[in-house]
C-alpha cells in the first residue's frame, strides 16, 4: 500500500514534464524568425520539432478544444482564458501541498542526522517550509502561462499579465522568506551559550532586510511593468543625490543601527539614562530608526537611534543582565540637626542588634574623624537597601552624600529593584524611601523644609528615641 502515498507526485510528474517541454519549445521558437537561409530554418525547425511530451500535452489540449464543452469554451474566451488560469492555480496550489510536505520532511530528517535539532526546531517553528515550497509552484505557472500566450491558447494580454503578477509574488514570497530565515539563524545564535542574548543579530538583520526589500521591490515592480530591472536601476541612481539628502537621517540610523549591535551597546531591558532629553527608563523596543524607552512613570520616550552614538548615555546593565527598575533618589537633611556622636551614643547605638552593623561600617567610614549621625544614617540606608529582599543584589546598592546646599545636605540614593519583586515596582520604590524617611529621626536627624516653616532649633533631636524606633520598625 506504500504506493498510495506517492500517487499525488505521481500523478503531477508528467504535468511537470509537460510544462517544462512546453516552456523549452516555446524558449526555442524565437530564434527561427531571426535566422536566414535554408539550411539554419531547417536545423532551428528540427532543433523545435516537438517532443513525445509536447505532442501529448498539445493534443491533449487540442483534443478539449473539439468537444462541445471545448467549442463553447473557444467561443466564450473569458471563460476559456479563466478556465486556464483557474487550473493552473490548483495545479500550483496543490503542487505547493506536495513539496512543503516533501521538502520539510527531508529539511528535517536531514537536519536531525547532522545533529542540527536546535536549528530544526527553529525552522518548524518559523513556519518558512511552505513560503518555500511556493516558489517553485509560482514560477511554474507563470512559465506555463507563458507558453500558452505564445502558442495563442490563452489570450496573450491575460498570459502576460497574470505571469508577470505571480513572478512579482514569488519575489514577494522571496522577500519573507529571507527575513524569516534570518530571523531562525538570529535565534539559533542567540540562544548560544556563549553569546546568550536575545536578538544578537538584530542590527545585521535589519540592514540586510532593507537592502534585500530595495533589490526586490525594485525587481518585482520591473516585473509587473514587463521592464528590465536595470531601467528602474538607472532612474534610482540619477535620483541618488535627492535621495541621498531626503534620506540622510534614515541612512545614519541604519549605520547607527549596525554599530550598536556589533559593540552590543544596548538591548531591549537595559536601563539607560540620556541625561541631555530627560530619558531615564528601560529599553521596551530597539526599531531600525528609534529606541522606545519606557520611563520610571510610565511615560514612553521614542529616540532617534542616532542618538546613541552621537551622544553620551548612562547603561546600567551589569555583566549579570539588565536590571528591572533603577531607583535613583535624594533625600535632603537639615544641616541644623547633624552633629558628632559621643561615646554614650555609639555604645546606645551598637547595643541595638539592628543597628550595631551600622554602627560598625560608620566607624569604619569615619576613620579617625569624629563618627556623625549622618555618616550613621547612610550606613543604616545602605544596609537596609542591601539586605532587602526586594532590591538586586548583584547590581550596585550606593547611599552618596553630595555637595550642600542653600536647601539642605542632599542625600542620594541608587539601587535597582527586581523585574519579579512585584507587579507594581513603583509602590515597592516608595515603600523603601517612606522606610528610610521614617529612620531619619532615630538618628537625630530630620529632612529639610523651609526654614520659615519649622523655625530654630532649641536642642538637639532626641538619639535612639523608643518611639522613633517603633515607627522606623527597628525593634533591639
Amino acid at each position: 500500500m506504500q504506493h498510495i502515498r506517492f500517487t499525488p507526485i505521481a500523478a503531477l510528474v508528467p504535468l511537470m514534464l509537460a510544462a517544462a517541454a512546453l516552456a523549452q519549445g516555446g524558449a526555442s521558437a524565437s530564434p527561427a524568425e531571426s535566422t536566414g537561409g535554408e539550411a539554419a530554418a531547417s536545423a532551428t525547425a528540427a532543433a523545435a520539432a516537438p517532443s513525445a511530451t509536447e505532442r501529448a500535452a498539445l493534443d491533449l489540449v487540442r483534443a478539449l478544444e473539439q468537444t462541445a464543452f471545448g467549442t463553447w469554451l473557444k467561443e466564450h474566451q473569458v471563460a476559456w482564458n479563466a478556465m486556464v488560469v483557474a487550473a493552473l492555480l490548483v495545479l500550483g496550489f496543490v503542487l505547493k501541498l506536495v513539496l512543503a510536505r516533501v521538502l520539510g520532511a527531508v529539511v528535517a530528517r536531514a537536519l536531525e542526522r547532522a545533529n542540527k535539532k536546535r536549528f530544526s526546531d527553529a525552522l518548524t517553528a518559523s513556519k518558512v517550509i511552505g513560503p518555500i515550497s511556493a516558489i517553485a509552484p509560482l514560477l511554474l505557472v507563470a512559465r506555463v502561462l507563458g507558453v500558452f500566450g505564445d502558442a495563442a491558447l490563452v489570450n496573450p494580454l491575460v498570459s502576460f499579465n497574470v505571469s508577470n503578477l505571480l513572478v512579482a509574488l514569488a519575489i514577494v514570497r522571496g522577500i519573507g522568506i529571507s527575513s524569516s530565515l534570518m530571523k531562525t539563524v538570529d535565534d539559533v545564535y542567540s540562544s548560544r551559550p556563549e553569546v546568550n542574548r536575545p536578538e544578537a543579530l538584530r542590527g545585521y538583520r535589519q540592514v540586510l532586510m532593507v537592502a534585500i526589500g530595495l533589490a526586490g521591490g525594485i525587481s518585482a515592480a520591473a516585473v509587473l511593468v514587463g521592464k528590465s530591472p536595470v531601467v528602474f536601476l538607472a532612474a534610482l541612481g540619477a535620483a541618488t543625490a535627492v535621495l541621498g539628502v531626503v534620506f540622510k537621517d534614515v541612512l545614519f540610523s541604519l549605520v547607527a543601527n549596525l554599530l550598536l549591535t556589533a559593540n552590543d551597546a544596548i538591548r531591549v531591558g537595559d536601563w539607560i539614562e540620556l541625561r541631555a532629553h530627560g530619558v531615564d527608563g528601560r529599553i521596551a523596543e530597539i526599531k531600525t530608526t528609534s529606541v522606545r524607552v519606557q520611563n520610571a512613570d510610565g511615560t514612553m520616550h521614542s529616540v532617534p537611534i542616532g542618538r546613541f552614538v552621537q551622544e553620551p548615555y548612562m547603561n546600567y546593565r551589569s555583566k549579570y543582565g539588565s536590571p528591572g527598575r533603577r531607583v535613583r533618589r535624594g533625600i535632603r537633611v537639615d544641616l541644623r540637626t547633624v552633629r558628632a556622636l559621643g561615646a554614650n551614643e555609639l555604645a546606645a547605638l551598637a547595643a541595638h542588634a539592628p543597628l550595631a552593623g551600622a554602627a560598625e561600617r560608620a566607624r569604619a567610614a569615619a576613620g579617625d574623624a569624629p563618627v556623625t549621625n549622618l555618616c550613621v544614617f547612610r550606613a543604616y540606608a545602605e544596609r537596609l537597601l542591601a539586605s532587602h529582599q526586594a532590591i538586586d543584589p548583584s547590581l550596585p546598592v550606593v547611599v552618596s552624600q553630595q555637595e550642600a546646599t542653600a536647601t539642605g545636605q542632599p542625600v542620594e540614593i541608587l539601587c535597582f529593584i527586581k523585574a519579579d519583586a512585584a507587579p507594581d515596582l513603583a509602590s515597592v520604590e516608595g515603600s523603601l524611601l517612606d522606610q528610610l524617611a521614617l529612620a531619619l529621626p532615630v538618628f537625630a536627624l530630620r529632612g529639610y523644609q523651609q526654614g520659615s516653616d519649622l523655625g530654630p532649633i532649641a536642642s538637639p533631636l532626641p538619639w535612639l528615641g523608643t518611639a522613633d524606633l517603633a515607627a522606623a520598625g527597628v525593634r533591639a
